[in-house]
């Protein structure tokens, strides 16, 4: 590329460029576009084809074929400024999305993401050689097979990931999975076909440039290395700032475009150059959190929708004839059987979920970068490239972005189920997927609390847990605003307009603890800032827990500890914010109530061990204050402890393991009310987490008998000292254990147990949880006892937990259909909840039975029997 094109620099008699043009053209793309995505929100359609096709309204296949709109926008010197801006343009948004990509989920994900970009690759490359002897003669390609070969390899495989990137946050899929692993697949892909652009490049150009590769290679590292170096250097020269100043904000830019310039003027690529230093920029830190706030809102809102109005524009087949339009046909539809074929025999081969199959091809076949590239390359010493093939190739290019951006968001709207999000309840969360928290704070006081949390949960230094840990600093949004200052009266840095003014101070304290937190414990924390007024604070959080996907949420407790020990009360409307969380978010929430007194530390830095525990009575919110301890658990520095409160008033359990089988395989069901199912639940998920961490070692736990409500609180003052962080549920019913403790409850929000903690001068931290799932009215206490547990193997086996071992599998089997049968005739609506039990038959069977069926072993007989009765238990017979 010309030095003298890349700073717009006038050529011969010319005293002024057309810039104007372009500038008209930059405002009309965007004022069509916005109009666009209007009418095509509705619709479920992303920003990219609304700005796609504002390009193409104004390109030489409608507005400008008017004569005089198309004397002002085609003029014929306009185009060559068009490359510098282009240029300007992908320098700017590929470094941001360098910036913004998470390096965690890449690096435990690269081999899915390799996969399917290899998969893809191949894919593309076996259908470009065998449809090479039809395009060949079609295009008159005779000259150069090789170069056409590899032009129609790029054109066939390249996604652009500007428009995945854009699209999938449109879509607000940027925190699933499913749409973290699109933008790394599409980012590899794209990388890959940089380089085979630039191979492309050398075949076609003078000369060899292998010295100048190794010498841009040692440029990009050295940069890396000076961004390393002035990402810690610069704000430290104004630490009481929040963000770095304009001008230091400029140097990063300027060294950045000084190498992309030297890179571009070899006619060499610098995308992967400008993308490399954007993902190995330093990701903690004042510069970083800096670069992202300038960068993002002119990027996403101003030259991402110019760049992709800029590829409609260049849509053109007004001189095509016949022989071309197939051209064009052949090239799309190659383009998505590509895609199609290698996407999905990667995803058979990673056993990916098939709601995804579809999707995935789709998305990934749009066009636009690399493409464009390909296109204002000088390939122009081959005699074939001719204009008419370069309008063939935009045309395709442009018809299979448009195709494919629709065909996805139609998938999405009719499915929208398989990509919503499910990990909404720690219960059924497996340690080994990816653990999102958010923590809401409304000041440094919080914050440190929170990063304590944070610390702990996401386990030891030599631990590679999934974790992601999110910040959300709540400003409480006053109803009135004053201020006596005119405009140019603020000061230079400072946000005139904007959420950044409010909570300023604070923000500056949380943001230097969270840089040395993640110094130390290399731990990232990413922020989320909130600026609401206090009664619509809820709804914004309830939403952000569906956007950002978390599966648990910690609120801070509307109280706080003085240093003098006394107790002070925030305010009501935090109180009752917490409530309305409580009552409408679709996640686990958990109430963090921190004394700030030396008790509960975060583990990284600290060598002593911290004790924890976990108080388990029974319930779905026991159930999963339990579930969150498993990623206490993976803590080396946090010894926790199970207590297990039993009833002393709770009957004897019934032997399940012991059941005997007849010579006809009859067995007996007991259908049981809905509290014995809740005590199923809480046994067998007490038993599931018993046998995985306490028979290990890595937990402790301990029973405690109690009668009464009395009896549970003097229990709780007992240990009350001796631990550190106290993790309950809120919630557990009309449980016997916690009768009378209600009578002097301040929190409800707490719970029973919660609150007494919370009220309590011996306890340093506590965390109440409430389960994600739609609570049991009167769930009771589980009931079983370790200690008459068997050992089989070294595993804890509790003899509650052995239902179907003592019978044949024929006899599983018939109990399999007799609780599908069963299930069936009663309905989803019915108010009977079934737990299914083994019991020995006696010889004597006076029960009826409704109906009966004689057979072949393999072809069990069973007999149903069904009665209604509110007093005693229902049986049948199999």
């Amino acid at each position: 590329m010309d030095p003298k094109l890349l700073f717009c620099l006038p050529q011969g008699d010319e005293l002024f460029n057309p810039l104007n043009t372009m500038f008209i053209q930059m405002a009309c793309i965007l004022v069509f576009s916005q109009l666009f995505y209007l009418l095509l929100k509705p619709c479920g359609q992303a920003g990219p084809v609304a700005q796609i096709l504002a390009g193409i309204v104004l390109s030489p296949v409608l507005l400008s074929r008017i004569p005089t709109v198309k004397e002002f926008f085609l003029q014929t010197k306009a185009a060559d400024y068009y490359s510098f801006f282009s240029f300007a343009l992908r320098t700017s948004f590929m470094f941001l999305i360098g910036l913004e990509v998470d390096l965690h989920f890449m690096r435990r994900n690269f081999k899915k993401a390799a996969t399917i970009a290899i998969s893809s690759f191949v894919a593309c490359g076996l259908l470009s050689i065998a449809f090479l002897w039809l395009l060949v003669p079609l295009f008159k390609a005779k000259d150069d097979h090789l170069t056409f070969f590899m032009i129609l390899l790029v054109t066939l495989s390249n996604t652009a990931s500007p428009v995945v990137v854009r699209s999938i946050a449109d879509w607000k899929l940027n925190t699933s999975e499913i749409g973290r692993l699109t933008i790394s697949c599409a980012l590899l892909i794209e990388l890959t076909n940089v380089v085979l652009y630039n191979v492309v490049i050398a075949f076609v150009g003078p000369g060899s440039k292998i010295r100048d590769l190794f010498l841009f290679i040692f440029g990009t590292g050295v940069l890396i290395l000076l961004n390393r170096f002035l990402a810690p250097w610069l704000p430290k020269r104004n630490p009481k700032e929040k963000y770095l100043s304009k001008a230091e904000t400029l140097v990063f830019f300027i060294l950045l475009l000084i190498l992309a310039i030297t890179i571009e003027s070899y006619d060499v690529n610098s995308s992967v150059s400008v993308f490399t230093i954007g993902i190995m920029f330093p990701r903690q830190g004042k510069a970083h959190r800096t670069l992202i706030q300038r960068l993002s809102y002119p990027i996403h809102e101003f030259v991402l929708p110019v760049y992709f109005g800029y590829i409609g524009f260049r849509f053109s087949i007004i001189a095509l004839t016949n022989r071309d339009y197939l051209g064009i046909l052949i090239l799309v539809i190659l383009t998505m059987l590509g895609k199609f074929l290698g996407v999905i025999s990667a995803c058979l081969y990673l056993k990916i979920p098939k709601k995804y199959w579809l999707f995935l091809p789709t998305i990934l076949s749009v066009k636009g970068h690399v493409g464009l590239l390909l296109l204002d390359a000088n390939i122009e010493q081959k005699r074939w490239w001719t204009t008419t093939i370069h309008d063939v190739v935009v045309a395709a290019l442009v018809i299979t972005t448009l195709i494919s951006g629709v065909l996805a968001s139609f998938m999405l709207k009719a499915r929208e189920k398989d990509f919503a999000h499910e990990k909404t309840s720690l219960e059924s969360h497996d340690t080994n997927d990816e653990l999102r928290l958010l923590s809401c704070v409304y000041g440094v006081r919080h914050a440190r609390g929170a990063i304590s949390l944070v610390s702990s949960l996401s386990g030891s230094s030599g631990v590679s847990k999934p974790f992601t840990s999110l910040l959300m600093h709540l400003v409480p949004l006053p109803k009135k605003r004053k201020s006596d200052l005119l405009y140019h009266e603020h000061d230079e840095d400072g946000n005139v307009n904007g959420d950044d003014e409010f909570g300023t101070n604070e923000g500056l304290e949380i943001n230097d603890s969270i840089d040395s937190f993640a110094k130390d414990s290399k731990i990232l924390m990413h922020q989320v800032k909130l600026v609401t007024q206090m009664v619509n604070m809820h709804e914004e959080i309830c939403n952000a827990t569906e956007d950002l996907r978390v599966s648990i949420v910690f609120l801070p407790f509307h109280k706080h500890q003085r240093i003098d020990g006394k107790t002070t009360n925030d305010g009501e409307a935090f109180r009752q914010m917490n409530r309305n969380v409580l009552r409408h978010a679709p996640c686990s929430i958990g109430i963090f109530v921190d004394r700030n007194i030396t008790g509960f530390q975060q583990p990284h830095g600290f060598e002593s061990v911290q004790h924890v525990a976990a108080l388990f009575f029974g319930g779905p919110d026991d159930r999963e204050a339990l579930a969150l301890c498993k990623w206490l658990a993976n803590n080396t520095l946090i010894h926790l402890t199970i207590i297990q409160f039993i009833s002393e008033d709770s009957k004897a359990e019934t032997p399940v393991g012991s059941a005997a089988t007849l010579e006809n395989n009859e067995v007996l069901l007991e259908v049981l009310g809905r509290n014995q199912t809740e005590e199923e639940t809480d046994r067998s998920f007490l038993e599931d987490f018993y046998n995985k961490y306490v028979t290990t070692g890595q937990v402790g736990f301990i029973e405690k008998h109690v009668s009464n409500g009395p009896h549970t609180l003097t229990i709780l003052r007992e240990i009350g000292e001796m631990y550190t962080l106290f993790v309950v549920g809120k919630s557990r019913g009309d449980c016997p254990m916690t009768v009378r403790m209600k009578d002097w409850e301040e929190c409800p929000e707490l719970g029973t147990v919660g609150d007494f903690l919370a009220s309590s001068l011996d306890v340093n931290a506590l965390a109440p949880l409430v389960s994600g799932r739609s609570e049991v009215n009167n769930p009771r206490a589980a009931t079983v006892n370790p200690k008459t547990a068997k050992e089989r193997d070294g595993t804890f086996v509790p003899r509650e937990a052995m239902i179907g071992q003592q019978a044949p599998p024929i006899t599983s089997a018939c109990l399999s259909i007799v609780v599908a049968e069963f299930l069936t005739l009663v309905g989803n609506n019915s108010i009977i909840y079934t737990a299914v039990k083994l019991k020995p038959i006696l010889a004597q069977k006076k029960e009826p039975s409704l109906f009966a069926r004689k057979g072949s072993e393999r072809n069990i007989a069973f007999l149903l029997l069904l009665r209604v009765s509110n007093s005693q238990p229902q049986s049948f017979f199999c």
